[in-house]
Parts: structure tokens; C-alpha cells; sequence
């Protein structure tokens, strides 16, 4: 059982510690809505799957794509696997990001921002100091 405050009327009422939903008052037989409060674990203040996908996932078509490009590709093959590979990232990434938005999942859009931050700094910083 617990104990709750009308919003009516401010009296105590007990209730099953159970249930939640729309209730009755007995004393002004107006009705309110109770529903116990969940504390926040540790999983839902930080979710560290969504960020790993979001990081992860939108980098993944483009490294097996860079990959094909160095070992099997030839000649001009492998100049196009390497330009669709490094489109693709942003691509995959924009869409990762949508969905993450889409579905409020914070720590996706932020894993799906660091990838964006890495990208940038591998694409267009480091053939700087090559």
C-alpha cells in the first residue's frame, strides 16, 4: 500500500502500490490519475549501444569498401570503390542520424555526431600532413 495526496482535495488516500491508472477520490469522488514513479537506472541515463551504432555503424560500409578498393581492386577500380566507399559514409550517416532524431535517441545522435567529427578529421585534415 501507499500513501497519496488527493489533488482535489488534499486528502490521504492509501492505494495499492500496484496499480496505476485513473482513480477516484472517496472523499470529494473526483478523479485523478496516479502512476508510480520509475527511478532512472544506469541503462537508461546512458545508453551505450545506441552510441557504438551511431559512432560505428555509419563507418562500416565505407571501411569494407576501402578495404576492396586496396586489396582487390586494380587500376581505376580502385580509384571508384575508394570515391563511392568515402560518399557513402555521409550518406549512411545522414540517415542514422534522422532515425536517431526520429526516435529521441540521444546518445545516437551523439555517436552519430563523433563519426561525423571523426570523418571529417580522416578525410580532409589527414592527407594534409601527407
Amino acid at each position: 500500500m501507499v500513501e497519496i495526496q488527493c489533488p482535489h482535495c488534499i486528502e490521504i488516500i492509501e492505494l495499492n502500490s500496484e496499480l496505476f491508472g485513473l482513480f477516484e477520490c472517496p472523499f470529494c469522488e473526483e478523479e485523478f490519475e496516479w502512476s508510480p514513479e520509475r527511478s532512472p537506472s544506469n541503462d537508461e541515463l546512458f545508453n551505450s549501444n545506441d552510441f557504438l551504432i551511431g559512432l560505428c555503424a555509419p563507418a562500416l560500409p565505407s571501411s569494407i569498401g576501402i578495404f576492396y578498393a586496396f586489396v582487390f581492386a586494380e587500376g581505376w577500380d580502385t580509384l571508384v570503390w575508394f570515391t563511392l566507399s568515402m560518399l557513402i559514409w555521409p550518406v549512411v550517416e545522414i540517415i542514422f542520424l534522422i532515425y536517431g532524431i526520429i526516435k529521441a535517441r540521444k546518445f545516437m545522435i551523439f555517436g552519430t555526431s563523433m563519426s561525423l567529427f571523426l570523418m571529417l578529421i580522416l578525410f580532409f585534415v589527414l592527407p594534409v600532413f601527407q
